[in-house]
């Protein structure tokens, strides 16, 4: 799971980013400060679950760079939660930003944990409208992931995974049965690592498979032409 903060509090930014690196479900926490940076990286979007968005870049021309913002992530992806931080909580202000296509607020200053509270939720809700989920529970054949706890359970047995693993296995299981292009895999894993190449890419989802090959469902996970991959059992 992703998170992008667009925040140009360091201070602010770092302890949000330190809160949520700590969480083994969490795989990449992507912190950006101004508005020319979200524009760099607007092509990246939908690598995220979540988007943390503050309406004021002291260090943007334009005040207003947050409704842009809000717009351009819209255009790009219409579902993917959004959360405004804001000092402001009048009436005006939160019909402004719900209009403008947020999905929710908190107010500064606020508790780390509130914060987590909504974060965790609202990405729960969002794999939840990806995947097909019973409950809180992403499943595949005997292949059941619990999100609560973030733990991979198959045939009643609690799958001994790394944080890496977790994320990759996740990725197949919200997209079971589709073919996986080794370009999402790359970056849903490592954002804008660059230098991560395919044999990367390879070698990660082999270890995947000799952590899986303990519970003989390895042969799950196929790869098509070295460039592709599915989660199928044939």
């Amino acid at each position: 799971m992703n998170i992008l903060i667009i925040e140009d509090d360091e201070f602010l930014s770092s302890k949000i980013q330190k809160l949520f690196n700590k969480k083994d479900e969490v795989n990449i926490v992507k912190v950006i400060s101004n508005y020319e940076d979200f524009l760099n990286n607007y092509h990246c979007i939908n690598n995220f679950e979540v988007i943390l968005v503050d309406i004021y870049l002291w260090k943007s021309n334009n005040k207003d760079t947050w409704i842009e913002i809000i717009k351009l992530i819209r255009k790009k992806n219409k579902f993917i939660p959004i959360i405004i931080i804001s000092w402001l909580n009048d009436i005006w202000w939160l019909r402004l930003w719900f209009d403008s296509g947020a999905n929710d607020y908190i107010c500064k200053p606020f508790r780390l944990a509130e914060l987590e509270i909504r974060v965790f939720k609202w990405i729960k809700d969002f794999l939840k409208s990806e995947s097909m989920w019973s409950n809180d529970i992403l499943e595949y054949k005997w292949l059941k992931y619990y999100f609560e706890n973030h733990t991979f359970i198959y045939d009643c047995k609690e799958l001994k995974l790394t944080k890496i693993n977790k994320t990759i296995l996740l990725l197949f299981l919200s997209k079971k049965e589709e073919i996986l292009s080794d370009i999402y895999l790359i970056e849903k894993i490592w954002w804008d690592r660059w230098d991560i190449i395919d044999r990367n890419l390879r070698v990660t989802i082999s270890r995947l498979k000799k952590s899986l090959n303990v519970y003989w469902i390895a042969s799950w996970i196929s790869n098509i032409r070295w460039e592709w991959y599915i989660l199928k059992t044939f």
